[in-house]
């Protein structure tokens, strides 16, 4: 094995691969500290000479330090060299040669004589063996370059001072006179007429409005679910009711703050803000439930459904509907696109219609084209009907079976809960048809269009709602908090109102 440099070419010129790995790595390996414990070995009968240290690991100081090795002839030439790095096999890594570096310096050294011709060995770096928290100014930030012109002429007996910061030179320039509000008031409209869209007029008053992001921050929409005040809790019903009352438009939101809102909810159950906008408004799904319940004395139930939606049951069925609504999308959209011009399908967020904000919708899906316009999709997958086709399920006489069949086709039943479900989910979004049923083995689209004489009572009754049984649970829990004697005696006799 060729290995006939001198000690000084060993790592620069060697031509094997590796063999010019890094010198200058090398040589800061040796200026900063790292190699420690040089130790020299002389076998009898040989006359070369093993070379062992330890280099420190610079970025894992808690680590073993790593062995490099070399077998030097009396000449100087390398032998052989090995270390315990992964690059060591190569005979050349840069530990390798922070080893010869520092044993070049220490013959460098033995060879100059001191005042008291002892070799001055403490000229060589120290060791380094932990590295400690510093303030700024005492941390040494002299490069690798700086310290080994700084090493070779302490070791050449030359006078060198410590290396120090650089200043660049500045040349003398003359002061430019600062700008008067008129000469800047000209600057800003000159870059204002280009049309570009400046930094610096973001933060200019006259020219900032035209930087206004137009999706303002969700946070302007509070949720009606943090209305609720413990100063409310001891208060009569009738108090309390008449206080709601001045409430009334507490639900209002803008058209921007509406389309944040359904922008922002997309991801509907896995979207934290989706709950929060639905408490306390009569969702689509909750609208039968609504109309149906005594705003005197509500269903517990559905209050705790308008109220608080986050804490809704979750049951198998619901999860197993839940997990075929992508797959029933998919077919939708298979079937409907070739009869349709430009047709596109979306999945969408929480919608709140400005215009009776009391009220919101979740479509699964919305839908859109040329020949049909603007239409809404609610995917069922009944898990009770998942092994029926629809036909089968219709001629079953379940009463709880949303569809009919009449002159050969079918239709949804106005009594059922979904039939009140879509119609607040058409006049919510402003769409004017929705669409869909799907079950596991059997795939009916049924289009329904808005009625309004049905739709009108329903929302009437869900804004009294709001006012007469949302505000109040909201503000101070009037429904759902444990009754005691003296609330249910004056709510009673003051209102009949149940406080359950």
């Amino acid at each position: 094995m060729e290995r006939k440099q001198k000690l000084p070419l060993y790592v620069v010129d060697g031509k094997q691969q590796f063999k010019c790995y890094k010198s200058l790595e090398s040589h800061e390996q040796f200026c900063c500290g790292w190699v420690q414990d040089l130790q020299i070995y002389t076998p009898g009968g040989c006359e070369n000479t093993v070379v062992l240290a330890k280099v420190m690991h610079s970025q894992r100081l808690s680590q073993p330090p790593l062995t490099p090795w070399v077998i030097l002839a009396p000449s100087g030439e390398v032998m052989s060299a090995h270390c315990t790095c992964m690059a060591g096999v190569a005979e050349s890594c840069t530990h390798v040669g922070a080893l010869l570096f520092k044993v070049e310096a220490s013959v460098r050294l033995k060879e100059q004589a001191t005042v008291t011709d002892e070799p001055a060995y403490w000229m060589l770096p120290g060791n380094v063996n932990k590295v400690h928290p510093e303030v700024g100014h005492k941390i040494d930030f002299t490069s690798a370059a700086a310290k080994r012109r700084s090493l070779n002429s302490a070791i050449d007996g030359e006078s060198h001072s410590r290396p120090t910061f650089r200043m660049r030179a500045t040349k003398a320039t003359t002061l430019t006179p600062t700008p008067t509000p008129e000469d800047m008031d000209k600057l800003y409209s000159d870059i204002h007429r280009t049309g570009t869209r400046a930094v610096v007029l973001s933060v200019t008053p006259r020219y900032c409005n035209e930087y206004r992001d137009p999706t303002l921050p969700i946070r302007d929409v509070k949720s009606l679910a943090n209305l609720h005040g413990r100063t409310l809790d001891t208060s009569d019903f009738s108090a309390l009711r008449q206080h709601c009352q001045t409430l009334e438009g507490i639900a209002n939101i803008t058209h921007i703050q509406a389309a944040q809102i359904e922008q922002r909810t997309k991801g509907q159950l896995t979207s934290s803000l989706w709950f929060a906008a639905r408490a306390g408004r009569i969702t689509a799904s909750s609208m039968h439930s609504v109309y149906a319940t005594d705003i005197h004395s509500p269903a517990l139930s559905t209050v705790k459904r308008v109220c608080y939606p986050q804490h809704g049951p979750v049951t198998p069925a619901t999860t197993w509907g839940v997990k075929q609504e992508e797959r029933a999308r998919q077919e939708y959209i298979s079937k409907t696109n070739p009869k349709h011009h430009n047709q596109e399908v979306q999945t969408c967020g929480f919608f709140v219609n400005p215009a009776f904000p009391q009220v919101g919708a979740s479509p699964d899906a919305i839908v859109a084209c040329t020949c049909c316009g603007k239409g809404c999709i609610e995917i069922k997958c009944p898990a009770k009907y998942k092994d029926s086709t629809i036909l089968d399920a219709c001629s079953s006489n379940d009463s709880s079976f949303p569809l009919y069949q009449a002159n050969g086709r079918m239709h949804l039943k106005k009594s059922h809960p979904y039939y009140s479900q879509v119609q607040t989910q058409m006049f919510v979004t402003e769409r004017m048809y929705c669409d869909g049923v799907w079950t596991q083995k059997d795939c009916a689209i049924l289009r329904i269009f808005k009625d309004r004489a049905f739709w009108e009572p329903r929302l009437q009754k869900a804004q009294e709602f709001f006012v007469e049984v949302c505000l109040p649970e909201l503000m101070a829990k009037h429904f759902t908090k444990p009754p005691t004697s003296q609330t249910s005696a004056s709510c009673s006799g003051a209102c009949g109102h149940s406080s359950r």
